[in-house]
Protein backbone atom coordinates (compact mmCIF):
# COMPACT_ATOMS: atom_id res chain seq x y z
CA UNK A 1 0.00 0.00 0.00
CA UNK A 2 1.26 3.50 -1.30
CA UNK A 3 2.33 5.89 1.61
CA UNK A 4 -0.70 8.54 2.99
CA UNK A 5 -0.86 10.85 4.58
CA UNK A 6 -2.26 9.74 8.34
CA UNK A 7 -6.02 11.18 8.87
CA UNK A 8 -6.54 12.62 12.44
CA UNK A 9 -9.35 13.87 14.77
CA UNK A 10 -9.23 17.19 13.98
CA UNK A 11 -12.66 19.27 14.55
CA UNK A 12 -13.97 22.13 12.26
CA UNK A 13 -15.19 25.25 13.96
CA UNK A 14 -18.86 24.01 13.60
CA UNK A 15 -18.15 20.53 15.18
CA UNK A 16 -16.31 22.90 18.01
CA UNK A 17 -19.48 24.80 18.04
CA UNK A 18 -21.75 21.81 18.26
CA UNK A 19 -19.84 19.94 20.94
CA UNK A 20 -19.69 23.06 23.09
CA UNK A 21 -23.12 22.92 23.11
CA UNK A 22 -23.76 19.67 23.55
CA UNK A 23 -21.90 20.80 26.69
CA UNK A 24 -23.84 23.34 28.07
CA UNK A 25 -21.69 26.05 27.10
CA UNK A 26 -24.44 28.17 25.07
CA UNK A 27 -22.43 29.73 21.77
CA UNK A 28 -23.07 30.18 18.54
CA UNK A 29 -20.71 30.83 15.00
CA UNK A 30 -20.40 34.12 13.24
CA UNK A 31 -18.38 33.45 10.65
CA UNK A 32 -17.49 29.81 9.63
CA UNK A 33 -13.77 28.51 8.75
CA UNK A 34 -14.56 26.89 6.03
CA UNK A 35 -12.89 23.39 6.08
CA UNK A 36 -10.04 24.12 8.62
CA UNK A 37 -9.87 21.69 10.96
CA UNK A 38 -7.97 22.38 14.46
CA UNK A 39 -5.53 20.26 16.30
CA UNK A 40 -5.33 22.02 19.30
CA UNK A 41 -6.67 25.23 21.33
CA UNK A 42 -4.82 28.24 23.24
CA UNK A 43 -5.05 31.40 24.80
CA UNK A 44 -4.05 34.24 22.13
CA UNK A 45 -1.10 36.62 24.20
CA UNK A 46 0.33 38.29 21.22
CA UNK A 47 3.55 36.68 21.99
CA UNK A 48 3.83 34.62 18.62
CA UNK A 49 2.49 34.41 15.35
CA UNK A 50 -0.75 32.61 15.56
CA UNK A 51 -1.29 28.45 13.38
CA UNK A 52 -3.19 27.91 10.86
CA UNK A 53 -4.75 25.28 12.44
CA UNK A 54 -5.07 26.36 16.33
CA UNK A 55 -8.15 27.89 17.95
CA UNK A 56 -7.40 30.68 19.82
CA UNK A 57 -9.30 31.99 22.79
CA UNK A 58 -9.21 36.12 22.75
CA UNK A 59 -10.26 38.05 25.31
CA UNK A 60 -11.41 41.84 24.82
CA UNK A 61 -8.03 43.05 25.75
CA UNK A 62 -6.54 41.06 23.14
CA UNK A 63 -9.21 41.69 20.39
CA UNK A 64 -7.75 44.64 18.33
CA UNK A 65 -4.41 42.74 17.73
CA UNK A 66 -5.86 39.17 16.93
CA UNK A 67 -4.87 38.52 13.24
CA UNK A 68 -8.19 39.27 11.03
CA UNK A 69 -7.46 35.77 9.08
CA UNK A 70 -6.94 33.45 12.09
CA UNK A 71 -9.69 31.45 13.49
CA UNK A 72 -10.92 32.55 17.61
CA UNK A 73 -13.12 32.09 20.29
CA UNK A 74 -14.43 35.08 22.64
CA UNK A 75 -17.33 36.40 24.71
CA UNK A 76 -17.35 39.49 23.12
CA UNK A 77 -17.24 39.94 18.93
CA UNK A 78 -13.18 40.08 17.64
CA UNK A 79 -13.01 41.91 14.09
CA UNK A 80 -11.51 40.55 10.96
CA UNK A 81 -12.50 37.74 8.75
CA UNK A 82 -11.01 34.42 9.96
CA UNK A 83 -13.74 32.04 11.81
CA UNK A 84 -15.45 33.40 15.08
CA UNK A 85 -17.24 31.52 17.24
CA UNK A 86 -18.82 33.64 20.26
CA UNK A 87 -19.61 32.31 23.85
CA UNK A 88 -20.95 35.07 25.52
CA UNK A 89 -22.04 34.23 28.65
CA UNK A 90 -18.59 33.00 29.76
CA UNK A 91 -14.89 33.84 30.80
CA UNK A 92 -12.07 32.82 28.89
CA UNK A 93 -10.73 30.44 31.58
CA UNK A 94 -14.23 28.74 30.93
CA UNK A 95 -13.90 28.91 27.37
CA UNK A 96 -10.52 27.70 27.19
CA UNK A 97 -10.98 24.60 29.55
CA UNK A 98 -14.21 23.52 27.48
CA UNK A 99 -12.19 23.50 24.67
CA UNK A 100 -8.89 21.54 26.06
CA UNK A 101 -11.51 18.88 27.50
CA UNK A 102 -12.63 18.77 24.07
CA UNK A 103 -9.27 18.37 22.13
CA UNK A 104 -7.80 15.95 24.65
CA UNK A 105 -11.13 13.69 24.34
CA UNK A 106 -10.37 13.32 20.44
CA UNK A 107 -7.05 12.72 21.32
CA UNK A 108 -7.91 10.22 22.97
CA UNK A 109 -10.75 8.70 21.04
CA UNK A 110 -7.42 8.59 18.27
CA UNK A 111 -5.46 6.89 20.47
CA UNK A 112 -7.84 4.28 21.63
CA UNK A 113 -8.56 3.52 17.49
CA UNK A 114 -5.15 3.74 16.70
CA UNK A 115 -4.03 1.56 19.82
CA UNK A 116 -6.51 -1.13 18.20
CA UNK A 117 -5.14 -0.69 14.46
CA UNK A 118 -0.81 -1.14 15.51
CA UNK A 119 -1.55 -3.78 17.93
CA UNK A 120 -2.49 -6.26 15.49
CA UNK A 121 -6.39 -6.11 16.36
CA UNK A 122 -8.65 -6.87 12.98
CA UNK A 123 -11.33 -5.05 10.98
CA UNK A 124 -14.01 -6.59 13.49
CA UNK A 125 -12.64 -5.37 16.88
CA UNK A 126 -12.40 -1.94 14.78
CA UNK A 127 -16.20 -2.18 13.85
CA UNK A 128 -17.17 -2.62 17.07
CA UNK A 129 -14.87 0.58 18.65
CA UNK A 130 -16.59 2.23 16.20
CA UNK A 131 -19.73 1.55 16.65
CA UNK A 132 -18.43 2.28 20.97
CA UNK A 133 -17.65 5.44 19.68
CA UNK A 134 -19.91 6.52 17.36
CA UNK A 135 -22.70 5.08 19.34
CA UNK A 136 -24.11 3.30 16.36
CA UNK A 137 -23.72 0.30 14.28
CA UNK A 138 -20.85 0.13 11.97
CA UNK A 139 -19.74 -2.28 9.19
CA UNK A 140 -17.13 -2.45 6.55
CA UNK A 141 -18.10 -3.68 2.48
CA UNK A 142 -14.98 -4.64 0.12
CA UNK A 143 -15.55 -3.06 -3.93
CA UNK A 144 -17.78 -6.33 -4.49
CA UNK A 145 -19.76 -5.75 -1.35
CA UNK A 146 -18.52 -8.36 0.55
CA UNK A 147 -19.14 -7.48 4.01
CA UNK A 148 -15.54 -7.75 5.40
CA UNK A 149 -16.22 -7.02 9.31
CA UNK A 150 -19.09 -5.34 11.16
CA UNK A 151 -20.38 -4.66 14.64
CA UNK A 152 -22.42 -7.19 16.15
CA UNK A 153 -25.66 -4.65 16.00
CA UNK A 154 -25.39 -3.83 12.56
CA UNK A 155 -27.93 -6.72 10.83
CA UNK A 156 -30.39 -6.13 13.61
CA UNK A 157 -31.02 -2.54 12.32
CA UNK A 158 -30.96 -3.32 8.54
CA UNK A 159 -33.43 -4.81 6.39
CA UNK A 160 -33.52 -8.05 6.80
CA UNK A 161 -32.56 -8.77 2.72
CA UNK A 162 -29.85 -6.40 3.37
CA UNK A 163 -26.87 -8.57 4.75
CA UNK A 164 -27.50 -12.45 3.63
CA UNK A 165 -25.86 -14.95 4.92
CA UNK A 166 -22.84 -17.09 3.47
CA UNK A 167 -19.01 -18.22 4.32
CA UNK A 168 -18.61 -14.60 4.10
CA UNK A 169 -21.95 -12.21 3.94
CA UNK A 170 -22.51 -10.02 1.42
CA UNK A 171 -24.90 -7.35 0.23
CA UNK A 172 -27.26 -8.84 -1.95
CA UNK A 173 -27.51 -8.76 -5.94
CA UNK A 174 -30.88 -7.59 -5.85
CA UNK A 175 -29.80 -4.60 -3.52
CA UNK A 176 -26.76 -4.11 -5.54
CA UNK A 177 -28.29 -3.87 -8.98
CA UNK A 178 -30.62 -1.20 -7.57
CA UNK A 179 -27.52 0.70 -6.01
CA UNK A 180 -25.88 0.41 -9.35
CA UNK A 181 -28.83 1.95 -11.48
CA UNK A 182 -29.27 4.99 -9.04
CA UNK A 183 -28.00 8.06 -10.37
CA UNK A 184 -27.38 9.32 -7.08
CA UNK A 185 -25.74 6.15 -5.56
CA UNK A 186 -22.95 6.34 -8.76
CA UNK A 187 -22.38 9.79 -7.11
CA UNK A 188 -21.54 8.97 -4.14
CA UNK A 189 -18.40 7.38 -5.46
CA UNK A 190 -16.78 10.10 -6.44
CA UNK A 191 -16.09 11.23 -2.30
CA UNK A 192 -13.32 11.80 -0.80
CA UNK A 193 -14.63 13.16 2.48
CA UNK A 194 -18.02 11.48 4.18
CA UNK A 195 -21.12 12.11 3.64
CA UNK A 196 -24.54 11.01 4.26
CA UNK A 197 -26.82 8.99 2.25
CA UNK A 198 -30.43 7.21 2.15
CA UNK A 199 -30.55 3.78 0.79
CA UNK A 200 -34.24 3.34 1.39
CA UNK A 201 -36.30 0.49 1.60
CA UNK A 202 -36.86 0.81 5.02
CA UNK A 203 -32.63 1.10 5.93
CA UNK A 204 -31.83 4.06 8.43
CA UNK A 205 -29.74 7.10 6.81
CA UNK A 206 -25.95 5.80 6.60
CA UNK A 207 -23.17 8.32 7.15
CA UNK A 208 -20.64 6.69 4.82
CA UNK A 209 -16.51 6.99 4.07
CA UNK A 210 -15.25 5.79 0.73
CA UNK A 211 -11.93 3.48 1.13
CA UNK A 212 -9.50 5.05 -1.38
CA UNK A 213 -6.18 3.89 -1.37
CA UNK A 214 -4.39 6.26 -3.93
CA UNK A 215 -7.35 6.77 -6.93
CA UNK A 216 -8.30 3.29 -6.39
CA UNK A 217 -12.03 2.74 -5.00
CA UNK A 218 -10.84 -0.39 -2.09
CA UNK A 219 -14.84 -0.38 -0.31
CA UNK A 220 -16.53 1.69 1.92
CA UNK A 221 -17.17 2.37 5.52
CA UNK A 222 -20.50 2.79 6.77
CA UNK A 223 -22.27 4.17 10.46
CA UNK A 224 -26.43 3.44 10.38
CA UNK A 225 -27.77 6.16 12.44
CA UNK A 226 -29.84 3.97 14.77
CA UNK A 227 -29.38 5.30 18.48
CA UNK A 228 -28.58 8.58 18.15
CA UNK A 229 -28.55 11.44 15.43
CA UNK A 230 -25.06 12.65 13.39
CA UNK A 231 -23.30 14.99 14.97
CA UNK A 232 -20.50 17.23 12.87
CA UNK A 233 -17.66 15.27 14.63
CA UNK A 234 -19.00 11.95 13.62
CA UNK A 235 -18.01 13.09 9.83
CA UNK A 236 -14.31 13.25 11.15
CA UNK A 237 -14.13 9.96 13.56
CA UNK A 238 -15.59 7.99 10.25
CA UNK A 239 -12.99 9.38 7.87
CA UNK A 240 -10.28 8.60 10.20
CA UNK A 241 -12.10 4.84 10.63
CA UNK A 242 -12.45 4.42 7.29
CA UNK A 243 -8.55 5.13 6.48
CA UNK A 244 -7.76 2.87 9.51
CA UNK A 245 -9.61 -0.05 8.06
CA UNK A 246 -7.34 0.29 4.73
CA UNK A 247 -4.44 -0.01 6.93
CA UNK A 248 -5.92 -3.28 8.27
CA UNK A 249 -6.73 -4.47 5.21
CA UNK A 250 -3.82 -3.72 2.60
CA UNK A 251 -1.25 -5.12 5.77
CA UNK A 252 -0.26 -8.61 6.51
CA UNK A 253 -1.40 -9.96 9.93
CA UNK A 254 0.73 -12.26 12.18
CA UNK A 255 -0.43 -15.75 11.53
CA UNK A 256 -1.64 -15.49 7.89
CA UNK A 257 0.49 -14.72 5.03
CA UNK A 258 -0.88 -11.44 3.89
CA UNK A 259 -4.21 -9.34 4.85
CA UNK A 260 -7.70 -9.57 3.79
CA UNK A 261 -7.64 -8.97 -0.04
CA UNK A 262 -10.48 -7.77 -2.04
CA UNK A 263 -11.73 -9.87 -5.31
CA UNK A 264 -9.80 -6.82 -7.37
CA UNK A 265 -6.52 -8.11 -5.63
CA UNK A 266 -7.07 -11.01 -6.45
CA UNK A 267 -7.92 -10.71 -10.45
CA UNK A 268 -4.81 -7.61 -10.58
CA UNK A 269 -2.37 -10.33 -9.14
CA UNK A 270 -3.63 -13.09 -12.47
CA UNK A 271 -3.82 -10.28 -14.73
CA UNK A 272 -0.43 -9.61 -13.89
CA UNK A 273 1.27 -13.08 -13.85
CA UNK A 274 1.53 -13.48 -10.21
CA UNK A 275 -0.44 -16.73 -8.58
CA UNK A 276 -2.81 -15.73 -5.53
CA UNK A 277 -3.07 -18.48 -2.59
CA UNK A 278 -5.31 -21.45 -3.90
CA UNK A 279 -8.16 -20.30 -1.50
CA UNK A 280 -8.07 -16.89 -3.02
CA UNK A 281 -8.76 -18.15 -6.35
CA UNK A 282 -11.62 -20.77 -4.67
CA UNK A 283 -13.08 -17.74 -3.39
CA UNK A 284 -13.23 -16.01 -6.81
CA UNK A 285 -13.99 -19.02 -8.44
CA UNK A 286 -16.68 -19.62 -6.81
CA UNK A 287 -18.34 -15.91 -6.54
CA UNK A 288 -18.30 -15.53 -10.23
CA UNK A 289 -19.46 -19.35 -11.36
CA UNK A 290 -16.15 -20.14 -12.97
CA UNK A 291 -14.04 -23.27 -13.82
CA UNK A 292 -10.31 -22.51 -13.93
CA UNK A 293 -10.03 -23.62 -18.04
CA UNK A 294 -12.78 -21.53 -19.02
CA UNK A 295 -11.94 -19.68 -22.12
CA UNK A 296 -11.29 -15.89 -21.33
CA UNK A 297 -10.65 -12.65 -23.26
CA UNK A 298 -9.61 -9.49 -22.10
CA UNK A 299 -11.15 -5.75 -23.19
CA UNK A 300 -8.94 -2.66 -21.87
CA UNK A 301 -11.07 1.11 -21.94
CA UNK A 302 -9.86 3.86 -22.03
CA UNK A 303 -11.15 7.59 -21.96
CA UNK A 304 -9.89 9.19 -25.56
CA UNK A 305 -9.05 12.39 -23.90
CA UNK A 306 -8.44 12.65 -19.83
CA UNK A 307 -10.20 14.34 -16.99
CA UNK A 308 -13.31 12.62 -17.21
CA UNK A 309 -15.02 12.65 -13.67
CA UNK A 310 -15.12 9.92 -11.57
CA UNK A 311 -19.17 9.91 -11.53
CA UNK A 312 -18.82 8.87 -15.10
CA UNK A 313 -16.18 6.48 -14.47
CA UNK A 314 -18.60 4.78 -12.64
CA UNK A 315 -21.08 5.32 -14.80
CA UNK A 316 -19.76 2.85 -17.59
CA UNK A 317 -18.83 0.50 -14.52
CA UNK A 318 -21.97 0.00 -13.67
CA UNK A 319 -23.28 0.15 -17.64
CA UNK A 320 -20.21 -2.43 -18.16
CA UNK A 321 -22.02 -4.41 -15.50
CA UNK A 322 -25.19 -4.35 -17.53
CA UNK A 323 -24.00 -5.31 -20.59
CA UNK A 324 -21.12 -8.49 -19.20
CA UNK A 325 -23.23 -9.39 -16.44
CA UNK A 326 -21.09 -12.85 -16.22
CA UNK A 327 -17.95 -11.22 -16.32
CA UNK A 328 -15.54 -9.53 -13.97
CA UNK A 329 -15.07 -5.58 -14.64
CA UNK A 330 -12.45 -3.84 -12.72
CA UNK A 331 -10.37 -0.24 -12.73
CA UNK A 332 -7.11 -0.78 -13.58
CA UNK A 333 -5.39 3.21 -13.21
CA UNK A 334 -7.54 5.42 -16.21
CA UNK A 335 -8.34 2.29 -17.94
CA UNK A 336 -11.58 -0.16 -16.97
CA UNK A 337 -10.89 -3.72 -17.55
CA UNK A 338 -13.60 -6.21 -18.42
CA UNK A 339 -12.36 -10.11 -18.11
CA UNK A 340 -14.95 -11.69 -20.56
CA UNK A 341 -15.59 -15.64 -19.54
CA UNK A 342 -15.93 -16.47 -23.28
CA UNK A 343 -17.88 -20.02 -22.18
CA UNK A 344 -20.28 -18.40 -20.24
CA UNK A 345 -20.93 -15.61 -22.74
CA UNK A 346 -21.42 -17.39 -25.97
CA UNK A 347 -20.18 -14.32 -28.06
CA UNK A 348 -18.30 -14.08 -30.62
CA UNK A 349 -15.72 -11.05 -31.92
CA UNK A 350 -17.96 -9.54 -34.03
CA UNK A 351 -20.32 -9.58 -31.23
CA UNK A 352 -18.31 -8.09 -28.76
CA UNK A 353 -17.37 -5.41 -31.02
CA UNK A 354 -20.78 -4.43 -32.28
CA UNK A 355 -21.56 -4.35 -28.29
CA UNK A 356 -18.76 -1.98 -27.49
CA UNK A 357 -19.21 -0.08 -29.90
CA UNK A 358 -22.11 2.38 -28.44
CA UNK A 359 -20.28 2.31 -25.03
CA UNK A 360 -16.56 3.58 -27.09
CA UNK A 361 -19.55 6.05 -28.41
CA UNK A 362 -21.25 7.51 -25.63
CA UNK A 363 -18.30 7.71 -23.70
CA UNK A 364 -15.33 8.85 -25.87
CA UNK A 365 -13.51 5.68 -24.95
CA UNK A 366 -10.54 3.28 -27.19
CA UNK A 367 -10.88 -0.38 -26.48
CA UNK A 368 -8.44 -2.97 -26.68
CA UNK A 369 -9.35 -6.34 -27.42
CA UNK A 370 -7.33 -9.23 -26.48
CA UNK A 371 -7.32 -13.14 -28.31
CA UNK A 372 -9.12 -15.76 -26.43
CA UNK A 373 -7.19 -17.36 -23.84
CA UNK A 374 -7.18 -20.70 -21.87
CA UNK A 375 -8.28 -20.24 -18.26
CA UNK A 376 -7.27 -18.52 -15.49
CA UNK A 377 -3.39 -19.25 -16.14
CA UNK A 378 -3.00 -17.19 -19.11
CA UNK A 379 -4.77 -14.13 -17.93
CA UNK A 380 -1.42 -12.48 -18.16
CA UNK A 381 -1.34 -12.62 -21.88
CA UNK A 382 -4.77 -11.42 -22.21
CA UNK A 383 -3.98 -8.19 -20.33
CA UNK A 384 -1.12 -7.34 -22.36
CA UNK A 385 -2.62 -8.21 -26.03
CA UNK A 386 -5.86 -6.05 -24.93
CA UNK A 387 -3.19 -3.17 -23.69
CA UNK A 388 -1.40 -3.67 -27.33
CA UNK A 389 -4.61 -3.47 -28.98
CA UNK A 390 -6.03 -0.02 -27.00
CA UNK A 391 -2.34 1.33 -27.73
CA UNK A 392 -2.90 0.79 -31.57
CA UNK A 393 -6.62 2.43 -31.35
CA UNK A 394 -5.07 5.67 -29.36
CA UNK A 395 -2.44 5.83 -32.34
CA UNK A 396 -4.75 5.71 -35.00
CA UNK A 397 -7.20 8.51 -33.75
CA UNK A 398 -9.61 7.27 -35.91
CA UNK A 399 -13.29 6.24 -35.99
CA UNK A 400 -12.06 2.71 -34.93
CA UNK A 401 -12.98 2.74 -31.51
CA UNK A 402 -12.52 -0.75 -30.79
CA UNK A 403 -9.31 -2.80 -32.14
CA UNK A 404 -8.87 -6.61 -31.53
CA UNK A 405 -5.09 -7.72 -30.54
CA UNK A 406 -4.86 -9.71 -34.14
CA UNK A 407 -4.93 -6.38 -35.54
CA UNK A 408 -1.60 -5.66 -34.40
CA UNK A 409 -0.38 -8.93 -33.99
CA UNK A 410 1.77 -8.74 -37.28
CA UNK A 411 3.43 -5.23 -36.20
CA UNK A 412 4.29 -7.30 -32.78
CA UNK A 413 5.86 -10.16 -34.32
CA UNK A 414 7.84 -7.78 -36.21
CA UNK A 415 8.77 -6.06 -33.31
CA UNK A 416 9.83 -8.55 -31.34
CA UNK A 417 12.41 -9.68 -33.77
CA UNK A 418 16.15 -9.37 -32.02
CA UNK A 419 19.29 -9.49 -34.41
CA UNK A 420 21.87 -7.04 -35.43
CA UNK A 421 19.58 -6.26 -38.65
CA UNK A 422 17.13 -3.67 -38.92
CA UNK A 423 13.31 -5.18 -40.62
CA UNK A 424 14.37 -2.95 -43.27
CA UNK A 425 17.12 -5.36 -43.87
CA UNK A 426 15.08 -8.39 -44.38
CA UNK A 427 12.78 -7.18 -47.00
CA UNK A 428 12.58 -9.12 -50.42
CA UNK A 429 15.65 -7.62 -52.92
CA UNK A 430 12.86 -8.25 -55.89
CA UNK A 431 10.94 -5.60 -54.31
CA UNK A 432 13.46 -3.28 -54.36
CA UNK A 433 14.63 -3.86 -57.51
CA UNK A 434 11.31 -3.27 -59.25
CA UNK A 435 10.65 -0.40 -57.26
CA UNK A 436 13.86 1.28 -58.66
CA UNK A 437 13.14 -0.05 -62.11
CA UNK A 438 9.52 1.82 -62.35
CA UNK A 439 11.38 5.09 -60.87
CA UNK A 440 13.84 4.46 -63.90
CA UNK A 441 11.86 3.39 -66.62
CA UNK A 442 8.11 5.01 -65.92
CA UNK A 443 6.63 1.59 -65.30
CA UNK A 444 4.17 0.17 -62.92
CA UNK A 445 5.69 -3.33 -62.25
CA UNK A 446 5.85 -3.02 -57.97
CA UNK A 447 2.21 -1.71 -58.05
CA UNK A 448 1.17 -4.74 -59.85
CA UNK A 449 2.74 -7.15 -58.55
CA UNK A 450 1.66 -5.86 -54.91
CA UNK A 451 -1.83 -5.85 -56.64
CA UNK A 452 -1.42 -9.27 -57.10
CA UNK A 453 -0.39 -10.80 -53.90
CA UNK A 454 -2.89 -8.49 -51.68
CA UNK A 455 -5.39 -10.05 -53.98
CA UNK A 456 -4.57 -13.84 -53.52
CA UNK A 457 -3.39 -14.05 -57.09
CA UNK A 458 -7.04 -14.03 -58.54
CA UNK A 459 -6.25 -12.33 -62.18
CA UNK A 460 -10.45 -10.64 -62.31
CA UNK A 461 -10.09 -8.89 -58.95
CA UNK A 462 -6.31 -8.16 -59.69
CA UNK A 463 -7.62 -6.50 -62.79
CA UNK A 464 -9.97 -4.79 -61.51
CA UNK A 465 -8.30 -3.37 -58.14
CA UNK A 466 -5.50 -1.75 -60.84
CA UNK A 467 -8.47 -0.72 -63.42
CA UNK A 468 -6.55 -2.60 -66.51
CA UNK A 469 -7.42 -5.19 -68.90
CA UNK A 470 -6.33 -9.06 -68.19
CA UNK A 471 -4.37 -8.99 -71.45
CA UNK A 472 -2.47 -6.12 -69.63
CA UNK A 473 -2.31 -7.47 -66.46
CA UNK A 474 -0.76 -10.70 -67.58
CA UNK A 475 1.43 -8.96 -69.84
CA UNK A 476 3.18 -7.21 -66.71
CA UNK A 477 3.06 -10.36 -64.74
CA UNK A 478 5.98 -11.62 -67.59
CA UNK A 479 7.75 -8.70 -67.96
CA UNK A 480 8.15 -8.08 -64.26
CA UNK A 481 9.56 -11.79 -63.58
CA UNK A 482 11.85 -10.56 -66.61
CA UNK A 483 13.46 -7.72 -64.45
CA UNK A 484 12.98 -9.50 -61.30
CA UNK A 485 12.99 -13.23 -61.03
CA UNK A 486 10.97 -15.25 -58.05
CA UNK A 487 8.89 -18.11 -57.93
CA UNK A 488 5.21 -16.98 -56.91
CA UNK A 489 3.96 -20.20 -56.96
CA UNK A 490 6.19 -21.02 -53.72
CA UNK A 491 3.86 -19.98 -50.42
CA UNK A 492 7.44 -18.90 -48.57
CA UNK A 493 8.40 -16.87 -51.28
CA UNK A 494 4.76 -15.28 -51.39
CA UNK A 495 4.85 -14.49 -47.68
CA UNK A 496 8.60 -13.08 -47.69
CA UNK A 497 7.05 -10.98 -50.42
CA UNK A 498 3.87 -9.45 -48.27
CA UNK A 499 5.85 -9.07 -45.27
CA UNK A 500 8.41 -7.02 -47.17
CA UNK A 501 5.33 -5.14 -48.37
CA UNK A 502 3.99 -4.80 -44.71
CA UNK A 503 7.81 -3.24 -43.46
CA UNK A 504 7.93 -0.92 -46.46
CA UNK A 505 4.50 0.41 -45.80
CA UNK A 506 5.39 1.30 -41.93
CA UNK A 507 6.52 4.67 -41.65
CA UNK A 508 10.26 5.17 -42.21
CA UNK A 509 10.48 2.13 -43.75
CA UNK A 510 12.50 3.23 -46.54
CA UNK A 511 15.03 5.20 -44.52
Amino acid sequence: MESMELIHLYPTLEAVAEELNRAGMACRTERGAGEVRFRDARRYTGRAEPAEDVLYVVTAEDAARFPADRACVSAAPVPGGGGRLLCPDRGAEDILDALLELFGRCRDIEARVDALVYRNGDMRQLCELGAALLENPVCVHDDWFVMMARSAEFAQVMPPDYVMSSSREFIPRAIVEDFKNDSEYLETYAHHTPQLWNPGGGAPRCLYANLWEGSVYRGRLLVAEHRRGFRRLDFALAGLLAQRMLMLLSRSRPGLDRGYRSMDDIVFDLLNGKQPEPQEENRLLGMLGWNRGDSMLVVRLEAQQQGESAVLEHALHSDLFQEFPRSYILFAGRQQCVVLNLTREHTTLPMLRHRLSPLCRDYCLYAGLSSPVSGLKELQIGYLQAKLALEKAFALRSERWVIPFADCALEYLLGSLQGPMALRHLIAPQLLRLREYDREKGTQYYDTLRAYLLQERDIPRTSAALIIHRTTLLYRLRKLQAVAPMDLDDPRTRLHLLLSLWILEQDGAEG
